[in-house]
C-alpha cells in the first residue's frame, strides 16, 4: 500500500478550524456582526503600505518607489482617474479618502418609499459580514455532520 493510499484511508484532518469548530464559529459570527473589526487593521495596512511606497502627505517622497514609478510611466502629467492618483489622494489623507467611502455608501442606499433618510451602509461592510456568517455556518454545518 502506498503512503498516499494509507493518508487517503486515515483521512488526517490538520485544519484548525475542523479542531476547534466552535471557535471559529465563534469568530466568524462576531466578525459578521461587526465587520470594522476586520476592515480597520486592513486599511491601516493599506495606509502603511502606501507611506513605505512613498505616498506622504506632504506629496510623493524623493526617491522613493513611488516618485521612480511617476517619472518613469507618467512624466509631469498624472491622469485625474488614474490608480496613482488616488494612491496620491489616499496618502495625502488623514485618514482615508473621503470621496471613495461616499461611493460605497452611496452604492448601497436604499430609498424608503415614504421619504424617509436612505439607508446608509458600505458593500464592504455587508459583504464581509454575509461571507463571514455564511462561514460560520459551513463550520458548524461539517462539525454537525451536516456535510463532509
Amino acid at each position: 500500500m502506498h503512503a498516499s493510499s494509507l493518508y487517503a484511508l486515515t483521512k488526517v484532518n490538520t485544519s484548525w478550524s475542523t479542531r476547534h469548530p466552535y471557535v471559529a464559529a465563534g469568530a466568524l459570527i462576531l466578525i459578521s456582526a461587526n465587520p470594522e473589526l476586520l476592515l480597520t487593521p486592513l486599511r491601516l495596512a493599506g495606509r502603511f503600505t502606501l507611506y513605505i511606497f512613498g505616498f506622504r502627505r506632504q506629496g510623493v517622497a524623493k526617491d522613493s518607489l513611488a516618485s521612480r514609478y511617476q517619472s518613469h510611466f507618467y512624466g509631469g502629467y498624472v491622469p485625474r482617474d488614474s490608480t496613482f492618483a488616488r494612491s496620491q489622494s489616499y496618502g495625502a489623507a488623514d485618514y482615508h479618502d473621503n470621496d471613495m467611502e461616499e461611493a460605497l455608501r452611496l452604492a448601497s442606499v436604499e430609498e424608503y418609499e415614504n421619504g424617509d433618510q436612505p439607508e446608509t451602509g458600505s458593500i464592504l461592510e455587508v459583504g464581509i459580514s454575509w461571507l463571514s456568517g455564511i462561514g460560520a455556518v459551513f463550520v458548524l454545518g461539517r462539525r454537525w455532520g451536516w456535510w463532509n
